[in-house]
């Protein structure tokens, strides 16, 4: 925001472990340029935007998100077209539970949490309640995208790295060891196990879109799987192996659901619409693909084809669900619900225009 004068541009700034700076610039009307560095006026510890000065350059208005994303999980009716039961708020607190991840028994999820700064990875002991953090050797940006070894020994993470540049690592469930399976990509995102546990699916940008790979794990070479000038993301295997499946912007706006064969060939539609369509699940048969419209409610539709199910139905304004995802035995669901608002603050500068107080 500018102050009155057009010579100083304010603006609140995200920090990465949390909290927001406030701070200000000098620019040059006459060429258009900055001049000099930023100064910092304060730094507050809440997620701060939408910046407003007055005239006089002496107070600001801003406004404090006061929200979290916190893992919760729903029982589903034996059909799995419904909810069985109310939902359960797994990790509360105001923290940002990200990608749950079920173990192939079921007992325990895998996240991504925030609770102490970074993006770290957790496990949850659904029986007992207990949370443990797992660390990798090179901590760098933060991890994200857990994914379990069919033997539930190990979890697939993404650990970022500078410059939107990331690698997956393997890491044992109880701290043992951890090793680096796929190197440094642009802006990689990891994907699940194959369902005989040989590959790993992934994505990263590739000529311009991001495209799906797969890497063997005992040879470690990679195979492309898609080719189209179109963005894929958030691929899952089919049960049977033999369909890797996704959301794509090809054709349109993002997203709708595509399929590729895993011994690669045509990208096939299986959605249309103007829908944001992510997050997709199998049922443990195969026969059902649960997936969610624009962070909604949650649908199901038959793989082979056939009309949308809804199968959550919350009708409250505001909602927003963040990465559902199936157990494997198809009786419950998982996702970040958010909970929370937002408030007005009346800031000041301090003498000389250097603090806030």
């Amino acid at each position: 925001m500018w102050d009155s004068s057009g010579k100083l541009l304010y603006y609140a700034n995200p920090e990465p472990l949390g909290g927001t700076r406030i701070q200000s610039i000098k620019f040059d009307e006459a060429n258009g340029k900055i001049s000099g560095p930023p100064q910092s006026l304060g730094v507050m510890t809440g997620m701060l935007r939408d910046l407003v000065v007055n005239r006089d350059g002496k107070l600001f208005v801003i406004t404090e998100r006061r929200e979290s994303l916190n893992l919760t999980r729903l029982p589903l009716a034996a059909d799995g077209g419904a909810p069985g039961g109310a939902e359960e708020e797994l990790h509360p607190g105001d923290v940002r539970d990200r990608y749950p991840s079920f173990s192939p028994d079921g007992r325990q999820i895998a996240f991504v949490d925030t609770r102490l700064g970074d993006q770290e990875l957790w496990i949850l002991d659904l029986v007992s309640g207990r949370r443990e953090r797992l660390r990798l050797p090179r901590p760098e940006l933060g991890t994200n995208f857990p994914f379990w070894s069919r033997d539930g020994r190990r979890v697939a993470v993404t650990q970022f790295q500078a410059n939107e540049s990331n690698s997956i690592w393997l890491t044992a469930v109880d701290g043992s060891g951890a090793e680096e399976v796929v190197p440094v990509k642009p802006i990689l995102r990891g994907g699940p196990f194959s369902p005989d546990g040989r590959s790993l699916l992934y994505t990263y940008r590739k000529d311009g879109s991001f495209q799906i790979f797969s890497i063997d794990l005992t040879n470690r070479q990679e195979r492309q799987l898609t080719f189209s000038a179109a963005d894929k993301y958030d691929p899952i295997w089919s049960p049977d192996g033999q369909w890797a499946v996704y959301s794509s912007n090809r054709g349109g706006p993002c997203c709708q659901i595509w399929k590729s064969s895993a011994g690669g060939g045509e990208e096939q539609q299986l959605t249309n619409g103007f829908d944001r369509i992510r997050h997709l699940s199998f049922s443990p048969d195969g026969h059902w693909l649960y997936f969610q419209p624009n962070h909604l409610n949650i649908y199901r539709m038959p793989f082979s084809g056939g009309p949308k199910q809804q199968v959550t139905k919350f009708s409250e304004a505001g909602l927003f669900l963040e990465e559902p995802t199936l157990s494997p035995d198809g009786k419950w669901l998982a996702y970040g619900r958010n909970n929370g608002g937002s408030s007005l603050w009346l800031l000041e500068l301090g003498r000389g225009h250097e603090t806030i107080r």
